[in-house]
């Protein structure tokens, strides 16, 4: 761990010294060759100097949104937003840079203020499908159906086949009980795109609300085989192992879940059900 630690705390010095001999375009690239090696802690460094050196440089919009990237892969995510705000402020009409922000405040917790950047994004740009369906996610998550439905509903206005516009109004079924409709949406989606584990998932969430457990048991196999076992997944199936009296192994199922962090408390539920 010491050794590990002397290397970083060298390749800091080293590139703090040497920056001094590079220009600013040499600084970006090496940046980028850092970020290739995926040697974020470096490639910080790289951009800061690059910041450092060329301040008023009009290429620093790109740098500092790129900064703020790599300080979210570093789980800098308080620095990260520093380097976001600074470039909205130098460019507060830039919906890319709003982008990068409202997304990292739904991955900091903060929807409230990501809705807000959504929104302006959207004043501006009334067709940007991601905003919609980003802004849409927000609302469904907030339990307001009628605006979420209104986004979802939007982008598939805008991109007819568009497969988020469609599992969001799906995910909207679900939670208004139509578990029917939404069965069917999923269907036709598997059927263009067949190797989409998560729509297997939520299929299999249809069917076991429709209390089609063979139907739902295939689902989940086929989930599993093309990727998608997330702590959700293992939430389901253990619901189906209670439904087929394997409480054993739906024990193991609803701790899996909650090793993978699903809530405690739901998850206490359902183990209370398997003794």
């Amino acid at each position: 761990m010491k050794k590990i630690f002397y290397f970083l705390f060298l390749s800091v010095i080293t590139l703090s010294i040497s920056a001094q001999n590079y220009t600013y375009e040499d600084m970006i690239n090496r940046a980028m060759d850092y970020v290739e090696k995926k040697d974020y802690a470096t490639a910080e460094q790289a951009m800061k100097a690059a910041l450092r050196k060329e301040p008023t440089n009009p290429n620093n919009l790109m740098l500092l949104v790129n900064l703020g990237t790599i300080q979210r892969n570093l789980g800098k995510l308080d620095e990260a937003l520093i380097s976001y705000n600074v470039a909205i402020e130098r460019y507060p009409e830039n919906t890319f840079i709003r982008h990068n922000r409202a997304a990292l405040f739904c991955e900091m917790n903060r929807f409230d203020e990501a809705l807000i950047d959504y929104n302006t994004i959207l004043i501006a740009t009334p067709d940007d499908v991601e905003a919609l369906y980003r802004r849409g996610l927000i609302y469904l998550s907030n339990k307001n159906l009628f605006a979420a439905e209104e986004d979802f509903e939007k982008i598939i206005k805008i991109s007819p086949e568009n497969l988020n516009g469609k599992m969001g109004l799906a995910s909207i079924m679900k939670r208004r009980g139509e578990w029917k409709e939404a069965e069917e949406v999923y269907t036709d989606l598997i059927y263009k795109y067949k190797t989409r584990g998560d729509l297997y998932f939520h299929r299999a969430e249809c069917y076991l609300r429709l209390n089609k457990l063979a139907s739902m048991q295939d689902d989940l196999k086929k989930a599993v085989d093309f990727g998608y076992n997330e702590a959700p997944f293992y939430v389901l199936r253990g619901q189906l192992r209670l439904a087929q009296y394997e409480k054993r192994l739906a024990k193991d199922d609803f701790l899996k879940a909650r090793k993978l962090g699903t809530d405690s408390l739901a998850i206490e539920n359902f183990l209370k059900l398997c003794k």
